[in-house]
């Protein structure tokens, strides 16, 4: 391998250096605004450190066909600790302040979708069941009304039918007080039976 090709690659993992350490600064953002809980982290370092391989390897493959020598990790290492070093106050100050901003954006969206999609939605939900309440007091009130005229013609056969069964209802009458009767009488005995026992 020539030396322009060995340089390539080592400017290739100075760039993957400086990547890394930007995404691992954003990540390192996003899970304290985000509240990730402790036992969490540990997986998202694993899987962050894995992506990071994948791609140190990916960018290796296109620049030396995949051969790890030492000046890849020097590269790494330039790139990584030359971040830190110069530019990684300021992304994490760039990264908390887009969290905020689109923090900020997604409140906005959300309340402008509430004011002009669910506010007014709800309302015509509410609007409609007021109008569907008065309409089943109005159609109860004529059906009411209605079966009133349907059987206004009847009331006159209802009233004689009712006087002709007044001698039924006076035998319905001394029945249901004779059983009343023998209930209470049998009642009472069951109590005297009870006291004595």
């Amino acid at each position: 391998m020539n030396a322009a090709s060995q340089w390539t690659t080592i400017g290739w993992m100075i760039v993957c250096g400086l990547a890394m350490g930007t995404v691992f600064d954003f990540y390192r953002v996003a899970a304290e605004r985000f509240h990730i809980p402790r036992w969490v982290l540990p997986v998202l370092d694993v899987a962050f450190w894995a992506a990071a391989t994948l791609g140190v390897f990916s960018v290796l493959l296109d620049s030396n066909h995949g051969e790890v020598r030492m000046y890849v990790f020097l590269g790494l290492g330039i790139g990584v600790t030359g971040y830190f070093g110069l530019f990684s106050s300021w992304v994490v100050k760039l990264a908390a302040w887009l969290y905020e901003t689109g923090k900020r954006i997604a409140v906005l969206l959300w309340r402008t979708v509430r004011v002009l999609l669910i506010v007014p939605f709800l309302w015509i939900v509410r609007l409609l069941a007021k109008l569907l309440d008065v309409a089943f007091v109005v159609i109860a009130a004529l059906l009411l009304w209605t079966i009133g005229l349907l059987l206004k013609p009847l009331k006159r056969p209802a009233r004689w039918a009712w006087n002709r069964l007044l001698p039924l209802r006076r035998r319905a009458r001394l029945i249901r007080n004779a059983a009343v009767q023998f209930k209470n009488k049998v009642k009472a005995a069951w109590d005297v039976f009870r006291k004595k026992t």
